[in-house]
């Protein structure tokens, strides 16, 4: 018997070149075969097209400047600083953790008609972030980020006035004034989170008090605070998701076959931070060598309501972030 399925159409150089130009992400061969649905005896002709392609230049080192562009594209979801309104009275941002050597893309906040904030210059809010052209962003703001989120990071120092806080920031020109009674029980070198004291000032350096003591700079904790700062990175989850999940209730089994008896392994390691994959199995007594192998994998979306603050919450993100 044969298959009526046909072969998708091979895709042109042209059509693999927009491909790799639009993903926000690097791409290799499997991700180029899976996007065009290519398969088995198709990838050898995908293989040929990728080495002509070099061959004319589009990777390598001709195209170094032209793939540094793609790469620099920003992430679909990043926090953003309003820094000025120009003559029409559009919002522009730029990202508010930028460190290339070359300007900052530009981003033309959206009004949100359906938010309860307003925005000024100076504000920072988490915007999903559509590309225009290589220079430019439309963003639309999905929360505005509030004074009490952006704290400092830094190293604390005794010295014999008091102490001093370090910024982690490379950015940061100045240190901080950390006074005994505000230092709870910080130690020389650990790294600490403090909030600024309003309106407090001496020798020209801001007063701080310490809100949270993260313990050695070299602990993995730390290392991983320090990147989340650098990046702006959402690590804060608001009141209401907060609320929701603390609300939470068990839910009825329905149609769903319990196999909580049965000794399932996670497969995540013991520092995971979630436990939503396992395994198990055993000899087949019916098939001679052969296994039964049940894989175990949380269905989220059972448990969270779509469009509910939690669901919300998690679209925003919907990228992870590795360190």
């Amino acid at each position: 018997m044969t298959s009526d399925r046909k072969s998708p159409p091979f895709p042109t150089k042209e059509a693999v070149l927009d491909f790799i130009e639009q993903s926000p992400v690097a791409v290799g061969k499997r991700e180029i075969a899976r996007a065009f649905n290519l398969r088995g005896n198709d990838k050898i002709p995908l293989k040929q097209l990728l080495k002509e392609l070099k061959n004319d230049g589009h990777f390598g080192r001709e195209a170094r400047q032209k793939k540094n562009n793609i790469e620099g594209r920003l992430p679909p979801v990043q926090v953003v600083e309003i820094t000025r309104i120009d003559s029409d009275g559009e919002l522009i941002a730029v990202p508010a953790a930028w460190e290339e050597e070359h300007a900052a893309p530009m981003i033309y906040v959206l009004p949100d008609r359906k938010s309860k904030f307003d925005l000024v210059v100076g504000d920072r809010v988490l915007a999903k972030l559509k590309r225009l052209d290589n220079k430019s962003y439309q963003g639309i703001p999905i929360r505005k980020l509030e004074a009490a989120q952006l704290k400092i990071l830094g190293i604390y120092h005794i010295t014999e006035e008091g102490g001093l806080v370090h910024p982690v920031d490379k950015k940061a020109k100045k240190d901080f004034i950390l006074n005994p009674e505000y230092a709870k029980d910080a130690k020389q070198g650990e790294l600490v989170l403090c909030e600024i004291r309003k309106g407090r000032s001496r020798k020209g350096l801001k007063e701080v008090r310490v809100v949270e003591t993260l313990g050695a700079i070299d602990n993995p904790r730390a290392l991983s605070l320090v990147a989340i700062h650098e990046r702006n990175i959402p690590n804060v989850f608001p009141q209401e998701v907060q609320e929701e999940a603390a609300a939470a209730q068990k839910t009825e089994l329905g149609n769903r076959t319990d196999l909580r008896d049965l000794p399932l392994v996670t497969i995540d390691g013991a520092d995971a931070r979630d436990f939503d994959d396992a395994v198990w199995a055993e000899a087949d007594p019916d098939n001679e060598d052969g296994w039964k192998v049940i894989v175990a994998i949380a269905d989220v979306a059972h448990y969270v309501r779509s469009s509910s603050p939690l669901d919300n919450e998690a679209q925003t993100r919907g990228n992870s972030t590795y360190f």
